[in-house]
């Protein structure tokens, strides 16, 4: 939805909250609506407003013979399929291109990369079983697991790793920037028919880590079906093909995609690695935006797990039920309130550590997000490299408004639009509670709740960026830089990971220099200075650590959490039990 569709930035949600927007509406009573959050909830308000019951699918809420569902006389008649709801659209299923959560979660189902993380965050072997660093630290030599095939039935070679590197290059999106910066497609060597060789142009230390985003294609499928593009005698790379369909070696193949709606997978029978028993035989992925949908279909059976993204009422209301459990796993993915410093007045430093200190804090986090934990600057704690003395905002709003005097400012000055993803309980409860904090310390805020798509285009530019951002980000990777770099660098810029677009010499200088240094103390005195840097700066509210949560169908086994994104959704894992 656009601003031209809805002038004011205000979803059909809050149109239709009647009683709720007079509060919102008039300041005095505004101050005091966020006192009720804890016990009555917008979220049940919100969800409703009208929406696709069912993400949109045509299959809307019917069973279709594979879910699991409880018959009249409460007998269950299961089979091998595992539905789990997602929040936002499948935008794109190419493994050059995906970049959310939604989108990693195909790939990494579809695809298999050469290496994989662990609970820790350590890197094991996958497509890959060895591998070696030079003594230089620049070149990575790796040998391919013998007997691993494509969904097509080709085996999965070296000249099919190297291609999947030109693939990623050449295309230029999702995630390449990482391999790109320090790889260039002619020192990739196919050294034989299971082994092949990345030679660096310069020491990069997260390197290996960042290899878990890159996902294998089947050279010759992709070769067999591209169309006509713009790569020479490799045309299109194959990318209309792969808008739609698969060609990977990973554990579940690519059933069906309806990309408003849902993703299926089915269970590729020839995976090297063994299938634990009960394992699933078909995964559907529909996507939902509404809490009662979900509340209801996980009640009827129809749905077997849910997102980590519903309502706090909605887990509470799941876990009173027979039949279901509610799982919450610390994370290291922080919420935060992305700051456009480049965008007045966010661009003004004073403006942006008013906001920090003008901030409820606590009430975000225990009452809107409870189970969630602490945040400290730019870092989850839970690193071991997190900088402890990083001073935290706490929630001020006298000294946030002395910060607002001493540079200028009086109430009224600031106008300032809070764009988040609509229809989602909880971040319209952080809106919300953002709207009334602001408003005491004489900042106006305009609410403007989009669709996820919308939010990743207004991103693509500084002009288009709203003033304050709401958005979870967790480790793409397994390692600290991918916090530092993918958020904060001038060079990752432009995308939904840094709608604060910082551009300070400093930050890229230390995130510079960590990346070349192999010493792991020496790291991680530079990422020290450099979490001190980003909190002085004030690019964003560090809001809270999330506690990740999912309900789960009694019978949902298997569920692992690893720190980097969407690696816990490996359906390899799951199994009923």
């Amino acid at each position: 939805m656009s601003n031209d569709e809805d002038p004011h930035g205000l979803s059909e949600t809050y149109r239709n909250l009647g009683p709720v927007r007079e509060h919102l509406n008039d300041p005095k009573r505004r101050r005091t609506f966020l006192k009720t959050l804890g016990t009555v909830g917008i979220a049940g308000l919100a969800g409703c407003s009208s929406g696709n019951d069912y993400g949109g699918g045509s299959n809307g809420g019917s069973d279709n013979g594979n879910s699991s569902k409880t018959d009249s006389d409460g007998t269950s008649d299961s089979s091998a399929t595992l539905r789990m709801s997602a929040t936002q659209r499948f935008g794109t299923i190419d493994p050059a291109k995906g970049t959310d959560y939604t989108q990693v979660l195909a790939l990494v189902n579809l695809y298999d990369p050469l290496v994989f993380p662990d609970t820790e965050g350590n890197l094991q072997g996958h497509l890959a079983e060895d591998w070696t660093v030079s003594d230089d630290n620049k070149t990575y030599t790796f040998t391919l697991r013998e007997g691993v095939t494509f969904h097509s039935g080709n085996p999965v070679r070296a000249e099919d790793v190297k291609f999947s590197v030109e693939r990623f290059l050449d295309i230029n999106q999702g995630y390449s920037s990482l391999v790109g910066e320090v790889l260039s497609k002619e020192n990739v060597t196919v050294e034989d028919e299971q082994t092949v060789s990345f030679t660096l142009d310069r020491v990069h230390s997260p390197f290996l880590a960042t290899l878990v985003l890159l996902f294998v294609v089947d050279k010759k499928t992709v070769l067999d079906e591209a169309g006509d593009g713009d790569f020479g005698d490799r045309g299109d790379y194959g990318q209309q093909f792969l808008n739609g369909n698969d060609a990977g070696s990973g554990p579940y193949e690519l059933a069906n995609f309806e990309r408003q709606a849902e993703i299926s997978f089915s269970r590729y029978q020839d995976y090297w690695k063994p299938f634990k028993d009960g394992a699933y035989d078909t995964v559907t992925v529909p996507i939902i935006t509404n809490d009662p949908t979900v509340r209801s279909l996980m009640k009827t059976g129809e749905l077997d797990m849910s997102s980590q993204y519903q309502s706090e009422e909605t887990y509470q209301a799941l876990e009173k039920e027979d039949g279901i459990r509610v799982e919450s796993v610390p994370t290291v993915t922080m919420f935060y309130f992305k700051l456009n410093t480049q965008k007045a007045p966010t661009n003004d430093p004073a403006v942006r550590e008013a906001i920090a200190y003008g901030f409820d804090y606590e009430t975000a986090r225990n009452q809107i997000a409870p189970g969630s934990l602490p945040a400290q600057g730019p870092l989850a704690s839970s690193f071991g490299v997190h900088n402890d003395d990083i001073v935290q905002p706490t929630y001020d709003p006298e000294k946030a408004k002395q910060i607002l005097s001493d540079a200028g400012y009086s109430e009224g000055d600031i106008s300032i639009q809070n764009t988040y993803v609509k229809d989602y309980g909880l971040e319209e409860k952080m809106g919300l509670l953002f709207q009334q904090n602001m408003d005491e310390i004489g900042i106006d805020v305009e609410l403007n709740p989009q669709t996820w798509g919308t939010m990743t285009e207004l991103a693509t530019s500084v002009e288009k960026t709203p003033h304050v951002n709401q958005v979870f980000y967790g480790p793409v990777y397994p390692s600290p830089d991918t916090v530092f770099y993918n958020q904060f660098h001038s060079k990752a810029a432009s995308t939904w990971m840094s709608m604060e677009h910082v551009e300070d010499d400093t930050v890229d200088a230390l995130i510079d220099e960590a990346r070349s240094t192999v010493d792991p103390d020496k790291r991680a005195q530079l990422y020290a200075e450099l979490q001190e840097r980003l909190a002085n700066l004030y690019p964003s509210l560090f809001i809270f650590v999330q506690s990740k949560k999912h309900a789960f169908a009694e019978d949902v086994k298997g569920y692992t959490f690893r720190p980097s994104m969407s690696f816990d959704y490996w359906f390899h894992d799951f199994y009923q039990g």
